[in-house]
């Protein structure tokens, strides 16, 4: 693993922020989830070691070193709409059968391996990502 300072995490955020929103500009939700997806990541991370009042992300406990935005959220204390913004998205019908939901934990690896998504889904999935970036500004 990786470890960080939140002020690498923040210019991170800020970079993959303005990547995701020109994805979505050009009509690739997928790059753009994905991007959108480790942006909120990073904020909330970068929340999380200022709360800890820890140097780098080596001292995070492990379940805020996790891909879980949701348990970010909580564990950060946002408003309940930001921690239940990001969704479940419903994958697209495959053939005869309909795969399970993608949680929000996997997110970032259904647009990674590129899993498609019910569109007006993947669209509030990443109307959730924004709200979760917003919201690691504010604090």
């Amino acid at each position: 693993m990786v470890d960080v300072r939140a002020g690498q995490l923040r210019r991170s955020r800020d970079r993959l922020e303005a990547r995701g929103e020109e994805a979505v500009r050009g009509g690739d939700h997928a790059t753009a989830g994905l991007l959108l997806f480790y942006s909120a990541e990073c904020g909330l991370k970068a929340e999380a070691l200022k709360d800890a009042k820890a140097p780098s992300t080596a001292q995070l406990d492990t379940d805020l070193r996790s891909h879980d935005l949701r348990a970010l959220a909580k564990a950060l204390r946002m408003p309940r709409g930001a921690q239940e913004a990001l969704v479940a998205c419903r994958r697209l019908k495959q053939g005869s059968a309909r795969p399970a939901p993608v949680e929000p934990p996997a997110l970032h690896q259904a647009w990674r391996y590129g899993a498609d998504l019910e569109p007006d889904e993947e669209k509030r999935a990443l109307d959730g990502l924004r709200m979760l970036i917003a919201e690691s500004r504010k604090r």
